[in-house]
């Protein structure tokens, strides 16, 4: 049994989930950054606002009472603040203000920065304090007061990351287990049916019968269901007729060895009369042709099951091919009570490709077929061309072909009378061969039958690009 590792449900579920894990962490990751960078980028517009609230509030009244005031505002908060002079003295500050900070106070190395909101730090996974500085000017701009600095501790922001990845975490687990829960599903899902269409097909000689196939599903796998339930089916008729076929040919060739056996034992016997030991010999040669021909027939259609019939294919005038068709018929029916017509005498100049010997082939065992079992006194042969084919027809007057038996005279070893001799009633090969030469030349090979008589008709392609004649 094949490990469930090396199954294919297990590799197309494999491959979905490590897909959509690796897009899960992909988002995940995307999703914390710029959930993380939103919030940094908040905190640090709410520092900057914070710092230009106080200096306009200091702008109106910059007096010792309205310092004090922002420090003690300040001292209550998360944040930091520093009021500085012009001159960067510090005038207040927040209470427990971080000796660190005061890196940040008297930083005038650019001094165009001095007149605008600024933000001094922003490296929050680094540094303890994020700060930004916003000078202090009169209404009127005219007068600088002094500045105030901001401070905000990373702390903060390290805590929320901190709480973005716990939860990020839980969200990944979970995603995990649904993942996985769809893994084992999706493969279930798969492996099922492949599984039964595998025991299916391990059984679709042996016991045909047996077959559960999931043929109601609407998908793919119910597709593939049907089509292998076809060929289950399709097989155990080939099967059957194949056996069928063996049987009959086996039938077949025993009756003429017996013949032939017998026959011979009386011929050889001392005492048997001259004219029966004459009458025995001609009995073997006929016997001994008749097994010949149904060989070469069997040989005929191996060579059609197996594509290894050679068709020596050369263009030919219609007119030629209704010359030759017209002499072969006359000489098989100038022998017999029966009366052949043929009415191909205009048949217009337009070419054929086709292999000769095997098209007059055809015609020989439909020809065969008249004088041997349709009863007829009259046959007639026709032809009609169309657009781009050209049809024979060999219509007899005779007793006709039951209805019943109709769909099957181009079957292997059919007979319709099923009491007749093997020696009157033939091998039952020449339709089926027929037809199938025909089928080579990429025609058709139809019967129609009534009680008033039987109508063969040959339907073969006229090459291509060649437009028939105008008669005017």
């Amino acid at each position: 049994m094949m490990p469930w590792r090396n199954s294919l449900p297990f590799r197309i579920s494999l491959v979905f989930l490590l897909t959509t894990l690796l897009i899960e962490s992909v988002l995940f990751i995307l999703l914390y950054h710029t959930l993380l960078g939103e919030r940094v980028v908040e905190e640090m517009d709410r520092l900057e606002s914070r710092a230009e609230s106080h200096a306009s509030v200091l702008a109106m009244s910059f007096d010792e009472e309205t310092i004090s005031h922002v420090a003690t505002m300040e001292s209550e908060t998360d944040t930091k603040v520093a009021i500085v002079a012009p001159d960067q003295t510090v005038l207040d500050t927040s209470n427990r203000f971080p000796d660190v900070l005061s890196g940040f106070i008297g930083d005038v190395s650019n001094p165009t920065t001095l007149d605008e909101t600024v933000v001094l730090e922003t490296d929050w996974e680094n540094k303890p304090y994020l700060a930004v500085r916003t000078p202090i000017e009169s209404m009127d701009g005219a007068t600088r007061y002094g500045y105030v600095y901001m401070f905000l501790p990373t702390e903060i922001i390290h805590g929320i990351s901190h709480r973005l990845q716990v939860r990020f975490l839980y969200i990944t687990a979970i995603a995990l287990i649904v993942t996985a829960l769809t893994f084992l599903l999706l493969s279930r899902l798969i492996s099922n049916p492949i599984q039964q269409l595998r025991r299916a097909t391990e059984n679709v000689l042996t016991r045909p019968d047996q077959l559960t196939l999931p043929t109601s599903r609407v998908d793919e796998i119910g597709e593939l269901a049907r089509s292998i339930e076809s060929m289950s089916l399709e097989l155990v008729r080939l099967k059957n007729e194949r056996n069928q076929f063996l049987s009959n040919l086996a039938h077949e060739i025993k009756t003429p060895l017996t013949y032939l056996q017998g026959y011979a034992e009386i011929a050889s016997k001392p005492q048997t009369p001259i004219a029966l030991k004459e009458q025995s010999i001609q009995t073997i040669l006929e016997e001994s042709q008749a097994l010949t021909e149904l060989v070469e027939n069997a040989f005929q259609l191996a060579q059609l099951d197996e594509n290894t019939f050679t068709l020596h294919k050369e263009d030919i005038m219609v007119s030629e091919l209704c010359v030759d068709l017209t002499r072969v018929l006359t000489s098989m029916f100038r022998v017999t009570p029966i009366t052949f017509e043929s009415r191909l005498a205009n048949m217009a100049d337009v070419p054929l490709c086709i292999d000769h010997n095997r098209i007059i082939q055809v015609f020989r065992a439909l020809g065969h077929n008249a004088i041997e079992h349709s009863g007829a006194t009259h046959v007639t042969l026709d032809g009609t061309l169309k657009q781009d084919t050209i049809l024979f027809t060999i219509r007899d007057d005779g007793r006709g072909i039951p209805e019943e038996d109709v769909p099957y005279i181009f079957e292997r070893l059919y007979r319709v009378e099923k009491s007749r001799s093997r020696r009157t009633g033939g091998s039952g090969l020449g339709l089926a061969i027929a037809q199938q030469i025909i089928q080579y030349h990429e025609g058709s090979l139809h019967v129609a039958s009534n009680h008033s008589g039987t109508t063969f008709t040959i339907v073969l392609p006229l090459l291509k690009n060649e437009p028939l004649p105008v008669y005017r």
